[in-house]
């Protein structure tokens, strides 16, 4: 008998395989860009939460303020993001997308929006609601965790 523990394990090692499987289709879809997928998620971040700082932008991936700060320089070096004085923190401005960058972004969304309509057919709609959901409160869970330290209890 699988318990509920093994189910919420198998669902998880289809999320690390989705993962995978999406930044390299990410990747690849926008090759001639040349804005790899964690690049991308920083320029959505942006375009949807507007500027923001390094530290900000980690926080909100759950990744490091390094990782975050060398695609930003990536980004930097490609005109697709630019730094603006932050009045709170001096060392730590914040990042906002440039015309050109909104430009990147949206061409980039458009791409993927024809992968998600052809992907989508694979499903109904309250599969996907529910995967949806259940995916957020493993999110939340997770969180909560994180929040108490990560403690064993």
């Amino acid at each position: 008998m699988t318990t509920k523990a093994h189910a919420l394990y198998q669902v998880i090692r289809h999320i690390r395989s989705s993962f995978n499987l999406l930044r390299a289709l990410g990747d690849d879809l926008h090759r001639d860009l040349k804005v790899t997928a964690a690049m991308r998620a920083v320029m959505e971040t942006l375009a949807e939460d507007g500027e923001q700082t390094v530290p900000q932008i980690a926080r909100t991936k759950a990744v490091s303020r390094q990782h975050i700060q060398v695609n930003v320089d990536a980004l930097l070096r490609k005109d697709l993001v630019i730094l603006h004085d932050n009045p709170n923190h001096l060392r730590s401005p914040f990042v906002a997308l440039t015309p050109q960058g909104r430009r990147t972004f949206t061409a980039m969304r458009h791409r993927e929006a024809e992968l998600l309509e052809r992907f989508a057919k694979e499903f109904l709609l309250e599969q996907l609601e529910q995967a949806s959901g259940t995916l957020g409160i493993l999110n939340q869970s997770i969180r909560k965790h994180q929040e108490k330290g990560g403690s064993g209890d």
